[in-house]
């Protein structure tokens, strides 16, 4: 049969047919894999009928009203209908009449609202639900002015597990983050921005990746503050998640026993949003299988428990409400202990406090992609085409939103994980924040490079991502480093979103470009926590890793090139004299780093806490999983006290004078 019903459904739902990768080549996605990637948007192309039906249904869609619409503040809204007379109500109370005109072509155009928020539109005997973004997101200098400062401000980002404080059990949890946070403050930091905090799974602690989480809306309640008995062993410096992770289930459990009429928590559990509730269930459905023999993962369970709505469920749920109430109550635990870190960082004068982590995705097999079935993408998995860093491709094992499933939910799934990254902290980092205007996909069992492009209702995310920071008051950063979209970083900076500046990218060609020069509207940072640390880099332990594990990357001769340039780009830029540091000499080559990245023009630098110590191991090798100790790395002291080291203290003191220079 002739393909080309099949590109123009691809086409109108929003697959990239035709792409080009980083090195300018062109590519074309193949008939089969956007046969496997319609159906997982609920289409089925496998004949040139079934693909005209799936057009029809497009056009027929296009022609109708959807229930929630986002707009621009003082933009005309257009839809279809006649003129007619409208009544607005406004998520304050108030309300406000008017009329809609003739706009031609079947549709009316309604003037544009001021009032950023969520408002009910009444118009032709429809209700219509409005989202009115700000002109921009709440800013890095919003904030700061709302301290009655200006200029520049800085941070520390910290891997929260890695943190330590007495009786803590073997993993830094909210509490040492508040001690953290309130060091870190005292010594004129503005920001702490953490890793991500996500749930994962109570009956899984062998799963433990933050980026992989099975839910971005709940918190993973091993962060929840629980003191441990002084007798409790003290692990090393890598974490024992597989030993660690039940300890602190069961110090909640005792917790739970003493607290569950708590009148607090007692509110909380009758207030909790359907999407906690769901979360709940499904962690005590996901114990009751694996109990049973079963698998964790809910693809795998009975057919009459893959949808929470299915009768078998609901009486499960009614069956077990006092396990539920346990999990409940962890949320809880973890939601205050959260509160509490952010509200530490405020007091002790910081202008913005916690940063967020949002992944880009979440496990297939977790409570996301099971409690949303109609708004989660399913057979496919996310990941990132071939670009000159992993020549192969990326395949990241996460599902994410399905575009048509926002647009017919009103993109609540979206609303509810903004809202809860952003209600107990001071702003959110969306990881790999192209993934509102595209995404790469990849037929589950295929290779990475086989994959395809799929456009995502960008403004209408973006609208909405602005709409909760307002709502909020707290900062938007977008991880937007990798293949970008062109005109992409403009339009994030034009509607105040902050993008990355990592040192290690900020290159031209073998020149590294002075941090004077950065884009004003981003982050500053010398690097992150799939990159290298400043003093790993120039001994080239992440080489090192590299030829151990037989991953491709950059050699041992290309390094040596790097850091001469690099530290003739410090010499220029006046931070670094006289010859190279040894590659021993990490103390050494972090002050010169973070000299140089400080006099970025950037509205925020944020120095990994890896480079404030002037430590040489990375949190997270990329392409690995056990074969190193990903996300297991603990600091060797007291998460207060490492602050004070004389080193240490000077860096951050570095730090806090560039930001007071006029920029």
């Amino acid at each position: 049969m002739s393909d080309t019903a099949l590109f123009e459904l691809a086409d109108r739902v929003g697959f990239s047919c035709v792409w080009h990768d980083v090195f300018g080549t062109e590519h074309h996605a193949t008939p089969d894999t956007l046969r496997v990637l319609l159906a997982a948007l609920g289409f089925d192309a496998d004949s040139e009928s079934t693909c005209h039906d799936g057009i029809t249904q497009l056009e027929v869609e296009a022609q109708t009203t959807p229930a929630f619409i986002t707009a621009q503040s003082n933009a005309d809204i257009t839809l279809t209908g006649v003129p007619a007379p409208i009544r607005i109500d406004y998520d304050d109370g108030s309300m406000s009449a008017g009329f809609a005109e003739d706009a031609g072509y079947g549709r009316i155009r309604i003037a544009g609202i001021a009032r950023p928020g969520y408002h009910r539109l009444y118009v032709n005997d429809r209700i219509v639900e409005l989202a009115i973004a700000p002109a921009r997101a709440f800013t890095i200098a919003n904030a700061l002015q709302k301290r009655d400062r200006s200029g520049k401000a800085w941070g520390l980002a910290v891997q929260v597990y890695g943190l330590r404080r007495d009786n803590d059990g073997g993993i830094g949890d909210f509490a040492a983050l508040a001690d953290f946070a309130r060091a870190a403050g005292h010594h004129g930091a503005d920001a702490v921005a953490i890793s991500p905090v996500h749930a994962l799974y109570a009956s899984d602690p062998g799963h433990y990746s933050p980026y992989s989480p099975s839910s971005r809306i709940a918190l993973n309640p091993v962060y929840a503050p629980v003191n441990y008995p002084i007798e409790l062993p003290t692990p090393g410096d890598l974490i024992d998640w597989r030993t660690a992770t039940p300890a602190r289930y069961r110090a909640l459990r005792e917790a739970f026993a003493r607290d569950h009429d708590d009148p607090i928590f007692q509110a909380f559990q009758n207030a909790a949003p359907e999407v906690i509730r769901r979360h709940a269930l499904f962690e005590v459905m996901s114990a009751h299988q694996l109990k049973t023999g079963a698998e964790r993962d809910w693809r795998h369970w009975p057919e009459a428990l893959r949808f929470p709505s299915n009768a078998e469920v609901v009486r499960f749920a009614d069956q077990n409400q006092d396990e539920i109430a346990f999990h409940l109550y962890a949320q809880w635990r973890a939601l205050s202990g959260l509160r509490n870190a952010q509200a530490a960082a405020i007091e002790s004068g910081m202008a913005i406090g916690l940063i967020a982590d949002l992944a880009v995705g979440v496990d297939p097999a977790g409570s996301d992609a099971w409690s949303r079935p109609n708004e989660v993408l399913r057979g496919v998995s996310v990941g990132a085409p071939p670009d000159e860093f992993n020549r192969r491709g990326q395949n990241w094992g996460l599902t994410s939103f399905s575009p048509r499933g926002l647009r017919r939910s009103g993109f609540s799934a979206l609303r509810d994980m903004l809202g809860a990254a952003l209600e107990p902290t001071g702003g959110v980092r969306i990881d790999h924040a192209m993934g509102l205007a595209r995404l790469w996909l990849i037929p589950d069992g295929a290779d990475a490079n086989e994959g395809c492009y799929l456009r995502f209702p960008y403004d209408d995310m973006r609208r909405l991502a602005m709409l909760e920071s307002a709502r909020h008051q707290g900062i938007i950063l977008a991880e937007d480093l990798g293949t970008v979209p062109g005109g992409f970083r403009e339009s994030l900076a034009h509607n105040g979103i902050s993008g990355m500046s990592v040192l290690w990218f900020e290159r031209n060609g073998d020149r590294f470009t002075s941090p004077a020069h950065w884009r004003r509207e981003t982050v500053a940072m010398t690097t992150t926590h799939d990159l290298p640390t400043a003093a790993g880099w120039w001994r080239g332990t992440d080489i090192a890793w590299r030829n151990r594990l037989g991953l491709a990357g950059e050699d041992s001769e290309k390094r040596a090139h790097d850091r001469k340039c690099l530290w003739s780009a410090c010499k220029d830029a006046g931070v670094a004299s006289g010859d190279m540091p040894a590659l021993e000499d990490g103390d050494a080559i972090a002050d010169t780093v973070i000299a140089h990245v400080a006099m970025a023009q950037s509205d925020l630098v944020i120095l990994p806490l890896e480079d404030a110590l002037a430590l040489d191991q990375q949190p997270n090798i990329p392409g690995t999983i056990d074969e190193h100790p990903n996300w297991r790395r603990r600091l060797s002291s007291d998460s207060v006290t490492s602050l004070d080291e004389p080193r240490v203290a000077a860096r951050l003191a570095m730090l806090d004078r560039a930001r007071k220079k006029p920029l």
